[in-house]
């Protein structure tokens, strides 16, 4: 056995560097100083070893010390499952690329906040158009590598996922919407799906709809916290709606080559967020912070958020998350942008126009957890209802995952980011 193991998969590569897609898993020595977008590697033989992540921690990858060796894996409880406790897992530093063997490391670079100065309409425009330009040809790099590929987007009917729409539409040749809604006894589907509807009706494609019920898509729970490496109920409850978009594409798919694209992403660029009322309670809270520094917090937050890519992945669904290499772009924006209540819709507008309908634009916003204004009714409620709050999830996470100190949680995850180290063998011996 090499002194440096890798267990399971790593999730598959979609970086980004230099106008070109990055998608081998193999280091070849290092990855790109610009590299962007979701990236892993583990290559394991002399002279050219080397283990990196990109530098959101898009991809995840965890290791543990093995005697003179190191364990690595995408998933923790692949580590637990060889005998590792959770207490010695800590995650590769995003942005990092070290030699196991000699100790060599060096850093990826990580993107910056560098608000564009002069005239802030200017600027807003310079970047839309350059944030498109960005988007335009990742996602025709995207075609050219899998060429045969059918594209199923993710579809909220908000204006990330809609944007998503758009941009497949231009590079795709075989494009499939897919909606989630909860299964209902009475009432109207979600404004979601309603909205999924007309926009797929409005661009002539069929819709793929995913409408489980309540245990349906809480049968998949157990995966959601093994595959998302996250008990934080916000991340739980998007990722029990992207585990079951991925049982229905992997069901629809069949052998088919297929990518799955999502609008993940934005909402944190743009700090798009916002609490959540249920029963006399908040939920989804965040910190009271000045709009830069709460965008700063959040992307920094992206480093545990596997809510998209890891469920997805559970039905083996290569996840792309579209808008990942543009990161650089939304960092540019003008502060006083970022206070702007309509800051979303009117970036949207300037990259979009009129491709994305009116009715898109000025739809109340949703979160694809939650499907309408009746939180009830959504993921959110369903949780609450069957008893599943923030302290079941954690202690869920803690039993799939052998957790001895319950403690140790809040040192595995704490300030939105892993428990990290380089990997080295000499620290493993």
């Amino acid at each position: 056995m090499s002194r440096v193991t890798l267990l399971g998969r790593l999730d598959p590569n979609f970086g980004w560097a230099g106008g070109a897609l990055r998608q081998s898993a193999a280091c070849d020595g290092g990855p790109p100083a610009d590299l962007r977008g979701a990236f892993a590697c583990v290559t394991t033989e002399p002279p050219r070893a080397c283990i990196a992540r990109d530098p959101l921690g898009l991809n995840k990858l965890f290791w543990a010390p093995d005697g003179g060796g190191l364990l690595l894996s995408a998933r923790p409880w692949r580590l637990i499952e060889a005998g590792v406790p959770f207490e010695a897992i800590q995650a590769v530093p995003g942005g990092s690329a070290v030699d196991p063997f000699t100790g060599a490391a060096r850093a990826i670079e990580a993107p910056v906040r560098r608000p564009r100065e002069g005239d802030e309409v200017l600027a807003v425009e310079a970047v839309a158009r350059e944030l498109k330009a960005t988007l335009d040809a990742y996602c025709t790099a995207l075609h050219r590598a899998h060429p045969g590929a059918t594209a199923y987007v993710c579809l909220s009917g908000g204006l990330d996922s809609t944007g998503v729409l758009m941009l497949a539409l231009e590079h795709f040749r075989d494009v499939v919407p897919v909606s989630f809604d909860l299964a209902r006894e009475a009432g109207p589907p979600s404004a979601d799906r309603l909205t999924a509807e007309r926009l797929a009706e409005h661009v002539g494609l069929p819709l793929l709809r995913v409408t489980p019920d309540a245990d349906e898509l809480l049968a998949g729970l157990d995966d959601v916290l093994r595959e998302g490496v996250d008990w934080r109920d916000f991340n739980v409850h998007a990722a029990l709606v992207n585990h079951a978009l991925g049982r229905a594409i992997a069901g629809a798919r069949g052998r088919d080559p297929c990518l799955v694209l999502t609008g993940d992403l934005p909402n944190e660029y743009l700090v798009d967020y916002h609490a959540e009322q249920l029963g006399g309670r908040t939920y989804y809270a965040l910190p009271r912070l000045p709009a830069h520094a709460l965008q700063l917090a959040l992307v920094r937050g992206l480093d545990t958020s596997h809510r998209e890519v890891g469920p997805l992945g559970a039905w083996d669904l290569p996840a792309v998350q579209v808008y990942a290499p543009a990161v650089d772009h939304y960092l540019a924006l003008p502060d006083g942008f970022l206070g702007e209540s309509s800051r979303k819709d009117r970036l949207s507008r300037l990259m979009f126009g009129e491709r994305i309908p009116e009715y898109v634009y000025t739809r109340p916003k949703t979160r694809a957890q939650v499907g309408d204004a009746d939180v009830g009714r959504g993921v959110l409620g369903l949780c609450l209802a069957r008893g599943i709050d923030q302290p079941a999830l954690r202690r869920r996470f803690a039993e799939l995952h052998k957790v001895g100190d319950p403690a140790s949680l809040d040192r595995f995850i704490r300030a939105g980011r892993y428990r990290s180290a380089l990997p080295r063998l000499t620290e493993a011996a």
